[in-house]
């Protein structure tokens, strides 16, 4: 690897960590308050989605640079949706596949590739 190529991957890892551990914190805040008020499930399920986003985006704004933005961003989108859907699989205990995990890979990938785009602007200037 050239040393271009180890920045970028170093970017995207430290991407997908920082998301990955924002995630896991405002998922276990969120459930403390469903365990507290009763939430319904069409709210979980947005709240969530939320709760990605905001997570992709932040490591995406906070480790991305600004050279190749686009394909850091969604790389690192993709990778935080994989390692919390494990990490949470283990914490479930079963593993299961199906369209809603092709459709969260898309939605990571947007995410990821819009937030790198945007921290890529902004430390660009």
């Amino acid at each position: 690897m050239h040393g271009v190529q180890k920045e970028a991957a170093a970017q995207v890892g430290k991407s997908i960590c920082v998301a990955a551990i924002v995630t896991l914190a405002a998922v276990l805040v969120f459930a403390l308050i469903v365990k507290l008020f009763s939430v319904g499930q069409g709210a979980i399920f947005a709240v969530n989605q939320v709760i990605k986003a905001v997570s992709i985006a932040a490591g995406c704004l906070l480790c991305i640079r600004p050279c190749r933005g686009l394909l850091k961003g969604a790389v690192s989108g993709v990778g935080v949706i994989v390692l919390t859907y494990f990490l949470f699989a283990i914490l479930a205990g079963e593993i299961s596949f199906g369209w809603q995990n092709v459709l969260d890979l898309l939605f990571g990938a947007l995410v990821g590739a819009v937030s790198g785009l945007l921290a890529g602007y902004i430390r660009g200037k």
